[in-house]
């Protein structure tokens, strides 16, 4: 009886242990195609240099501090996305590249789905992030030493149009909206001393503050010659008649003065339009308007310049550290570890089967 469960027990070793492994091992060794990998490290640099206060050596070679953890991990979503995928198929064929009749198992399906494609491209692509220094270890395979190379080639060219693409693209933004605000400020300057020039034109003069400012000045002269005249009109009448010529005369030089002194009041303050105190309103409100255009101009102008320098700051660029290379050597498939790892696995899988029919076996008797 010992000898006959030891019989099955071998039986059922070989059968579900032995002749798997036996099949794995054969189809490692005569089907599955041998893959080859490139390697190479990228660095996101921003063009702008910064001052690195604590950096030393290769950090301050590479300048890891002008490098920022989202630039990378951009970087790094990126390449592994559908939209990288599809660019790469369109250049290299990578549906032909990745299917190979001889080995279904490693290889793509003929029919695969778009999402199948990068799935397995992501298995074929494998992208790792140093947290430390920000460098990207990208590593690609192929079942050839020069597709693999193509194919590391091709996605570095890629990532730097990318990198170049998105720091071009909110660089222009920024100088694009600065350049607006300053073409609207030098519209609205010329437009607010075109006013003013239209109304210097119209009202013939260049400026009716000075010009009231001089009416002004000669009133308070002809009030200060009244008052005089004024003085010496007493004076006479202290010792003359009221009728004689010289205070007639007198009298006729007073009136005319008044008159005079009337009139010039009369262009500072009227209820008429051409009058110097609306002139003088008018044109303080167009002067005005003409100093905040220009102000508002200059800023304009310090934006745009200040924009143009901010954007060459936020310019980035990838640095390869690292080149592709040629492989000389199948790395893929890892043969020996895939032949120990499932004989280890069918050994414990015939493990645990035993357990239970030893347990199923018991609770029968």
């Amino acid at each position: 009886m010992r000898n006959n469960g030891k019989q099955k027990i071998l039986l059922s070793y070989s059968a579900f242990v032995l002749l798997p492994l036996l099949l794995i091992m054969s189809y490692l060794m005569t089907a599955a195609r041998d893959r080859y990998q490139s390697v190479s490290v990228l660095l996101v640099k921003k063009v702008a240099d910064t001052a690195v206060t604590e950096a030393s050596g290769l950090s301050a070679l590479l300048g890891v501090a002008n490098t920022s953890s989202e630039d990378s991990n951009i970087l790094k979503e990126y390449i592994s996305s559908r939209d990288m995928v599809e660019k790469l198929d369109q250049q290299l064929n990578l549906r032909a590249a990745f299917i190979q009749k001889d080995d279904p198992i490693f290889s793509l399906a003929k029919d695969a789905t778009v999402e199948e494609l990068v799935e397995y491209y992501n298995q074929r692509v494998k992208v790792y992030l140093d947290e430390k220094t920000m460098m990207l270890n990208v590593s690609s395979q192929g079942f050839s030493p020069a597709f693999s190379l193509k194919l590391n080639q091709a996605i570095l060219a890629q990532s730097d149009r990318f990198i170049n693409g998105i720091s071009n693209s909110i660089a222009l933004e920024q100088q694009k909206f600065a350049q607006h605000q300053l073409t609207e400020a030098t519209v609205q300057l010329h437009q607010a001393r075109d006013n003013l020039l239209k109304y210097q034109n119209e009202h013939r003069t260049f400026d009716p503050e000075t010009q009231a400012k001089a009416v002004a000045t000669l009133v308070a002269a002809l009030q200060s010659n009244l008052a005089q005249l004024t003085t010496e009109e007493r004076t006479l009448l202290a010792y003359l008649n009221p009728q004689s010529a010289q205070v007639i005369a007198l009298r006729s030089q007073i009136e005319a003065v008044k008159k005079q002194i009337n009139d010039e009041n009369a262009k500072l303050t009227s209820s008429s339009n051409a009058k110097l105190n609306k002139e003088v309103a008018d044109f303080e409100a167009l002067k005005a308007q003409v100093n905040f255009s220009t102000d508002l101009y200059k800023i304009s102008l310090a934006s745009l310049e200040k924009s143009r320098l901010e954007a060459s700051k936020k310019l980035k660029k990838l640095v390869v550290i690292a080149t592709p290379r040629l492989a000389e050597d199948a790395l893929y498939p890892r043969r020996t570890y895939i032949s120990v790892t499932a004989f280890i696995l069918l050994n414990i899988l015939f493990g645990i089967g035993l357990l239970i029919h030893s347990i199923i076996r018991e609770h029968r008797e």
